[in-house]
């Protein structure tokens, strides 16, 4: 949730809006510039509030003396309804009689409820909660920091999806999210991931834990067979995101790339943990497993994987490759066979 945070209801033929105020409040929902306006001016524009025991002959502008009680109209919640105009109290006809208000300055109005939680223009169009904090924050000035900091966020958060956003279109045509693109790079594709790395990297800069650009500089990373660089940003990865089974998968393969057999197995685990009945994430286990001699838990991961998906071509040709390793009658696979 935002510092203004407003709620817009079904749009129906209304007056609204009407006053300086109620500009400022449509263009605050859209408009970080315009908070700053839209607060002062509720601070010391007239606003409308619903009273009981209030006599109907003394509606109009009130001048609270000290000490003055004055009993607000509260919803169920307890939050104290309050409008911009007279016509807002009226809007989509849930009010239809006369009701008795008070007319008073929204300074004056916050200092007398303090602690209260107001609802701006409930049946209106465009309306807005008031809580407490807020209010505090309104009266004692420090609310425009808070909107000066978000416009600072939003305009960081800006930048980097534009940054983003330019580092994945250099990577177009020349990675896959899933395996690997095998075609050979030239000098100008290999300096188009060159550039993507530094844009990511320029996004973890700002969002240190965006592990979105650590997965896409390691895709980069691969193409240019730097694996160690691949596989570091890889792991720094698995400890943001807790849930993706791709990381991990990715992970175990640069492992094996580096011939790094605990770091494949650690990972390719890790995989199946966050995917545990994932045919294709078991066969790439079973394998780690058969490199690393062992072999009877590499058979029982690839029966796992078989008995989920029996078709699977691949999974069956590591099914046959176990069995042979088993009988004696093929080699045991390399590194080299597992990353072809």
């Amino acid at each position: 949730m935002g510092i203004f945070d407003i709620f817009k209801k079904k749009k129906t033929e209304s007056t609204f809006p009407e006053n300086e105020l109620e500009q400022c409040l449509m263009r605050a929902a859209s408009e970080i510039s315009a908070q700053k306006e839209f607060y002062q001016k509720l601070l010391w524009n007239q606003l409308f509030v619903l009273t009981a025991g209030h006599d109907a002959s003394e509606e109009g502008i009130q001048t609270l003396e000290k000490d003055t009680t004055v009993q607000f109209i509260t919803f169920e919640e307890g939050q104290i309804p309050v409008f911009t105009s007279i016509n807002r109290i009226f809007d989509k006809g849930v009010i239809k009689d006369e009701v008795p208000y008070m007319i008073i300055k929204g300074q004056d109005l916050f200092g007398v409820a303090k602690g209260a939680t107001f609802i701006l223009n409930p049946y209106s169009d465009y309306g807005k909660e008031l809580i407490p904090e807020e209010i505090e924050n309104l009266l004692n000035g420090t609310i425009y920091d808070k909107i000066d900091e978000q416009e600072r966020e939003n305009k960081k958060y800006q930048e980097f999806n534009e940054i983003f956003k330019k580092a994945g279109k250099r990577q177009e045509g020349l990675i896959l999210l899933d395996g690997y693109h095998r075609k050979k790079l030239n000098e100008s594709e290999k300096l188009k991931l060159e550039e993507s790395i530094k844009d990511f990297k320029k996004c973890l800069d700002m969002i240190p834990d965006h592990w979105q650009s650590m997965i896409l500089i390691a895709k980069a990373l691969q193409r240019l067979e730097r694996h160690s660089e691949a596989l570091e940003q890889l792991e720094a990865a698995l400890k943001i995101e807790l849930e993706n089974h791709s990381i991990a998968m990715e992970a175990s393969l640069e492992a094996m790339h580096l011939k790094d057999l605990d770091k494949a197995i650690q990972y390719s685990e890790e995989s199946l943990k966050r995917r545990p009945n994932d045919f294709a994430l078991l066969g790439n286990h079973a394998l780690n497993l058969l490199v690393a001699e062992k072999d009877q838990e590499a058979k029982e991961t690839i029966d796992k994987a078989i008995k989920l998906q029996p078709r699977d071509s691949v999974n069956r040709n590591i099914e046959s490759m176990i069995k042979d390793v088993l009988l004696g009658k093929r080699d045991r696979p390399t590194f080299e066979d597992v990353i072809k």
